[in-house]
């Protein structure tokens, strides 16, 4: 039976080969969009989830408690992990991790890209990096000693064996190998090449103690017991820091509150400042999640329509298998197994694509998938799951429908489809095309917010502008680089800073005039030098830049931004000028200018309060303004000069628009997927509406035909066959307006900066949807219209 059914599926497949061809081709495109999709997605969900410990692992982040308001922030101080070990028996281990920008070398072997670390000797207890050679439980034990990875020790060491080599940290510090890990997942949210022990850094600064709550720049991870509610730590906190913070508290008006992020819980969910890395984001997520479920369900839709509609022209083969004994159930297990054996081919074809695709996908997505990856446990029980959902939904109701015709009716011709059939097929093209109205809306509002982030008046020109990372080994050479790189021909001016769009900006405490002594805030600062503000055209409204010829602007002068001047209560910028303010890290002095506010982070902020002055510790980028007609030839004269002053620092820029550009990434990247994935959804359904189309015109051939033979002309015969479709896209404009617009407005909501949804997007969208279905419909009903009436009515 099994073998008559499949040879009844492949007669029937050969039969109407124009719409075999259309579900096929649909679903092949729907099921790898699906895949690709369903790839990217349990990569995302699976960040960190390898750890042995994943479930027990928990970071510990800070609300920093101010005046006046409330500041959560990802990194901590040294003290807080110990504090949290010694206090509460529910925390079995801690572990401090944190960056470090110096350079690390073997004897004349020098990468300048290396990530470094420190961390606490328990990083391998807590964490599972599979260490390949030396001891886990010892390897950060001791001061001056460094674990690389693979890759890593491939770079320095080659073949050989590095445990017990030495290194060189800025060429003054030896450092002793002492274990060889795995290479870090890609799905780690925790990113390095080494890591030092953090021992390095107390012997380093003569075992000075580490009780500054304040001094925030570290990452703390905790481990507690199997199955315990992190949430009933949580509660214990606020009475711990009461007692611990009561006299900074007092004195300073700055306290914390403490939570826990799980481990998993990272990646996707965490937003909070100064974060280890970048994250990705669950809303995102969510989204492709759906418009892939979408996408999958609007060639299903193509499926259910074409069975459907083309169910007349099996009538009478159905009714013949039921008059010679067939069962209803047997009908509906074969007209299943054609549904399942289409999506099988489909099935083989898409996973071919899903091979040939993935290294494009992963440019786009920024991912590192290899076809391995489809032979995952996870992903092959998601493929399997996804092909038993299509060949459900895209079979049943056809099965269902057909497998109910009278097999007396059938034999006489009086099978008709009824109302119900008419309808699914109508609500079906309504759901397809309002689903691309929605993506094709979407696209180009994504678009409209990422150029207007892009081309926004940030009050900052930083166009033309190349910046060049100083090391800490040449940052002391900071006026020799800026005078020499200055006279490259084609420079118009150079100025040192630490101000990047690629960092965030540092808060640091501080205590402005008219505040009480406990009433200390954080804000954020920034060094420049005094070309800071003329090289990027940020404006002075009040009062004076800083000037090389007063040596004091050096050691007590300080520059304000206007939102700094609001929230301070200093009245006007004018007002501002001499106010007092009483640095966080020893410094005192007055304020001898007002900037206009400019955006010096993501324009997902608004702008913030913002101290300039002039610390030339904090020197670590030399921006550089160049002219815009030799571009190429000016930044190959810079490399010349840059290698003449024998720099210990490889010649490597970046242009700040183009970092600034960056912030936006995730954007762009949804951007893009959305608007593939609208084409995507557009073709499939075009697809379907073509193949109906030329359903309803091959219906309607007689009554066309005597159309014709009365006169009808072709252009009225188009009018006539394409009506029905228009009434129904017009539907799907009426239903994806409000959705659309609902969805845009909330998504929006994030940005501090944001583009309106303008009516004309639901225009565009409209329009573009009504002339792709025109086109469509118009093929098959042209055809009709100007085929001869007479051999329509000869076969009457």
């Amino acid at each position: 039976m099994f073998r008559n059914y499949l040879k009844v599926t492949f007669r029937t497949l050969l039969k109407s080969k124009a719409t075999s061809l259309i579900n096929i081709l649909g679903l092949t495109i729907g099921i790898s969009t699906c895949i690709l999709i369903t790839l990217y997605v349990l990569d995302e969900l699976s960040y960190d989830r390898f750890h042995a410990n994943a479930g027990r692992i928990f970071r510990l982040t800070e609300l920093l408690h101010l005046p006046r308001e409330v500041r959560p922030q990802t990194v901590t101080s040294p003290p807080m992990g110990p504090a949290l070990l010694q206090n509460f028996p529910e925390v079995q281990k801690m572990v401090r991790l944190n960056k470090s920008s110096r350079q690390l070398a073997y004897g004349d072997v020098k990468f300048f890209d290396t990530r470094v670390w420190y961390a606490d000797s328990t990083l391998f207890q807590i964490f599972t990096f599979p260490m390949i050679k030396g001891n886990p439980d010892k390897a950060l034990t001791e001061p001056y000693s460094i674990v690389l990875t693979e890759k890593a020790a491939k770079r320095y060491f080659g073949d050989a064996d590095p445990l017990g080599k030495t290194m060189a940290l800025s060429d003054t510090i030896t450092l002793t190998v002492t274990g060889l890990i795995a290479d870090i997942p890609t799905n780690s949210h925790i990113q390095f090449d080494v890591v030092m022990s953090r021992s390095t850094i107390t012997a380093v600064n003569n075992n000075q103690p580490e009780d500054n709550w304040f001094n925030n720049g570290y990452y703390t991870y905790i481990l507690l017991p199997e199955g315990y509610d992190y949430k009933q730590l949580e509660a214990k906190f606020p009475a711990f820091l009461e007692k611990q913070m009561a006299e900074e508290k007092k004195n300073s008006g700055l306290w914390y509150d403490f939570v826990l992020q799980p481990l998993p819980f990272i990646h996707l969910h965490s937003t909070t400042p100064y974060d280890i890395g970048p994250n990705g984001n669950i809303k995102y997520v969510y989204i492709f999640s759906i418009i892939a479920i979408l996408v999958l369900l609007i060639a299903c839709a193509n499926y259910v329509n074409l069975a459907t509609a083309r169910s007349v022209n099996r009538a009478k083969e159905l009714g013949m298998r039921k008059v010679i004994g067939a069962r209803r159930g047997q009908l509906i297990v074969q007209l299943l197994g054609e549904s399942f054996l289409l999506t099988c081919i489909a099935f083989i074809l898409a996973m071919a694509i899903v091979a040939v695709a993935l290294p494009y996908f992963n440019t786009l997505t920024g991912k590192t998938m290899s076809a391995w990856v489809l032979m995952r446990p996870e992903v092959i029980t998601t493929v399997v799951v996804i092909f038993l959902l299509i060949g459900v939904l895209a079979g049943a109701y056809p099965a269902l429908l057909m497998s109910s015709f009278s097999p007396i009716k059938t034999m006489k011709n009086y099978a008709r489809q009824g109302k119900e059939s008419n309808l699914l097929r109508k609500g079906l093209v309504v759901f397809q095309f309002s689903m691309s109205i929605m993506l094709i809306a979407g696209t180009i509002l994504i678009f409209r917010q990422v150029e207007f982030m892009q081309t926004q008046n940030l009050g900052i020109d930083k166009e033309q502008t190349l910046q060049f990372y100083m090391r800490s080994s040449i940052s002391t050479k900071y006026k020799l680089i800026r005078e020499e790189m200055g006279k490259v021909p084609g420079v118009l001016n150079a100025t040192v800073t630490n101000f990047t769009f690629s960092d965030d900006v540092s808060n640091i405490a501080m205590l402005p005039e008219g505040a009480n002594e406990n009433e200390i805030t954080s804000e954020a600062t920034i060094s420049v030098d005094a070309d800071f503000l003329p090289n990027f055209r940020i404006p002075v409204v009040a009062g004076r830049n800083f000037s090389r010829d007063i040596p004091t602007d050096e050691t007590e002068a300080f520059i304000v931004n206007e939102s700094a001047v609001k929230k301070f209560n200093w009245g006007s910028p004018e007002g501002a000028i001499g106010k007092k303010i009483d640095w966080g890290l020893g410094k005192k002095g007055k304020v001898i200018g007002v900037v206009r506010d400019f955006n010096f982070s993501s324009l997902h902020l608004a702008i913030a309060p913002l101290i300039i002055h002039i610390v030339p510790d904090w020197y670590n980028y030399i921006a550089l303004k160049i002219k815009g007609d030799d571009v190429p030839g000016t930044v190959s004269r810079l490399e010349s000069r840059w290698r003449e002053l024998g720099l210990d620092s490889p010649f490597a820029y970046s242009f700040m628009d183009q970092d600034f550009q960056k912030l936006y990434q995730a954007e762009q990247q949804t951007q893009t997927i959305i608007g593939g994935l609208a084409s995507l959804a557009i073709f499939i359904a075009s697809l379907g509406l073509f193949g109906l189309a030329a359903f309803m015109a091959e219906q309607r051939t007689k009554e066309i035909g005597v159309r014709k033979v009365l006169g009808a002309t072709v252009t009225s015969i188009i009018a006539l066959l394409s009506k029905d479709f228009l009434k129904l896209i017009a539907f799907a404009i009426v239903i994806a307006v409000p959705v659309t617009w609902y969805t845009a407005t909330q998504w929006l909501s994030s940005f501090a900066y944001r583009t309106e949804v303008s009516w004309w997007i639901f225009v565009i969208a409209g329009l573009a949807s009504i002339t792709i279905a025109l086109i469509t419909v118009s093929f098959q009903s042209i055809r009709a219209a100007v085929a001869n009436p007479v051999n329509s009515l000869r076969n009457e």
